[in-house]
């Protein structure tokens, strides 16, 4: 997340995951985090007043605790932008317990392994999901995140604003499936293609 708290972000759905982290290292990018298991909680409250606002109330869990707000997004010359507001936590049962106690609840749970780059001074994120592999370019501008996706060959026409949790929910419109959670369990087995998701490879030399 920027210093302004406005996180300005575009996904790509990537079909060859080897050939993209090294092309990766070879425009001599810095390791920020090494690959690690995420899993994350989305909260609403009953009635889903959260979802229905377009807010995001998320606790996650990798080399540390993190409590996340997002407000609704908007789309701004092809990208996501919105306010993004995150604070370390130390125990995450805990946090999990007071946010149940205030009313919120788990809706969903979902899994990646993620691990982070600084490329081209902004962040890229590679995003090994139960149902595809992503990266997640994290910039300071439209124009900013825009660059950075030529110089890793992906299709500008084929960047994702939607969140994962959006996907999964067109996954299932698209299968006749009703999973909720997004967790390598729940997709144990499965080949899900491109078309599944309603998205098409960004990675042209794929």
């Amino acid at each position: 997340m920027n210093t302004s708290n406005q996180e300005i972000e575009v996904k790509f759905l990537i079909a060859d995951l080897p050939a993209l982290l090294e092309k990766i290292e070879k425009l001599g990018a810095l390791t920020l985090r090494t690959r690690m298991l995420e899993v994350n909680l989305r909260f609403d409250t009953r009635d889903m007043q959260l979802r229905d606002r377009a807010q995001v109330l998320r606790l996650r869990q990798d080399d540390q605790a993190l409590l996340t707000f997002k407000s609704p997004g908007q789309i701004v010359d092809g990208v996501i932008s919105r306010t993004e507001l995150e604070v370390s936590v130390s125990d995450f049962q805990t946090t999990r317990a007071i946010l149940e106690v205030l009313g919120f609840q788990v809706f969903m749970t979902y899994e990646k392994y993620r691990q982070n780059f600084k490329l081209n001074d902004l962040v890229a994120s590679v995003d090994e999901m139960p149902y595809g592999n992503f990266i997640e370019l994290e910039g300071n501008s439209p124009e900013h995140v825009r660059a950075t996706a030529a110089l890793l060959g992906l299709d500008w026409d084929q960047r994702i604003n939607l969140s994962y949790t959006a996907l999964l929910s067109l996954y299932n419109q698209n299968t006749g499936n009703s999973f909720r959670d997004i967790s390598f369990e729940v997709f144990s087995g499965l080949n899900v293609l491109p078309e599944q998701l309603s998205l098409a490879y960004a990675d042209l030399d794929a």
